[in-house]
């Protein structure tokens, strides 16, 4: 009987959300994960034991906030300790959303506040202190992930996918209240085409995904004082999308699972919208 390879996936936000959805699929395909998450530690619990028991893989969750440095030497020195090393594919999905950080006092709870007052339109410019935020926690984290990452994958068995958001692109509306992290995820996608240039030779694909409106806690957080994820605001939004529905994170999981197959070997540089027609519009 020839023995399968151990696959093994490092997901920055691994553990709810459309990081779990991610880390569903990815388990569902028999990857091992090691899941990045920043205080929720009931939440990483739940996800280790539920992704274990299904899926019979080893799951290590790691906490950390990914704006340091520190958080993903963690990462890498789980990937040393607990699978010598190898790593198949890399995910940075890890963002900054209000209502998935646990802590309202910190600094990166009021830094979310900020966000969401901005995406809805009803906030001032965005501190420069926000600004190197963002930075540090999309584009830097990604340059810090993917430079650590291509020393421990082989050749033609590499996959490396980060996340972006709609109107990020030149092909796309921007978004004025989503100025801040807009523009660091600009920066993602930008950095996606480069090092997928870079690693072609080494048959190592790098993606990006643009999810679109999917339900996730982190919206109900999001539109708390507006009503909530059934407000007005919220079904106009859907109403106004060319499919008119919500995705769920299974979907982007899939999506994901797909790039990080030998299915999609020959796709690289890709910036990919998962948001039922979204970008059309």
């Amino acid at each position: 009987m020839e023995i399968m390879p151990i696959k093994v996936a490092i997901i920055t936000g691994g553990t709810r959300g459309i990081g779990l959805g991610i880390s569903e699929q990815l388990a569902a395909d028999g990857y091992n994960l090691i899941i990045g998450f920043n205080s929720n530690k009931a939440a990483a619990a739940k996800a280790k034991e539920s992704l274990e028991s299904k899926y019979k893989i080893k799951v290590y969750p790691i906490q950390g906030d990914v704006a340091e440095p520190a958080t993903i030497d963690k990462l890498f020195e789980c990937l040393e300790d607990k699978f010598e090393g190898k790593l198949t594919a890399l995910i940075h999905n890890a963002g900054l959303h209000l209502g998935t950080t646990t802590d309202p006092t910190s600094e990166q709870s009021k830094l979310a506040a900020n966000s969401q007052s901005q995406l809805l339109g009803d906030g001032n410019l965005t501190s420069l202190a926000q600004y190197d935020y963002y930075q540090n926690i999309y584009p830097k984290c990604l340059i810090r992930c993917v430079e650590k990452a291509v020393n421990y994958m082989e050749d033609k068995k590499g996959y490396i996918v980060a996340t972006s958001a709609p109107g990020c692109n030149m092909n796309q509306t921007p978004r004025l209240g989503y100025m801040m992290p807009g523009t660091a995820k600009t920066v993602i996608e930008f950095l996606t085409r480069y090092y997928a240039k870079i690693l072609a030779p080494r048959q190592i694909t790098v993606n990006v995904i643009i999810p679109g409106l999917i339900k996730t806690e982190a919206w109900h957080g999001l539109m708390a004082k507006y009503g909530g994820i059934d407000s007005q605001i919220m079904q106009t939004m859907v109403e106004n999308s060319p499919m008119q529905r919500w995705a769920n994170p299974t979907e982007i999981g899939q999506v994901v699972a797909f790039l990080c197959s030998p299915k999609a070997a020959f796709i690289t540089g890709v910036a990919l919208p998962i948001d039922g027609g979204a970008h059309l519009r």
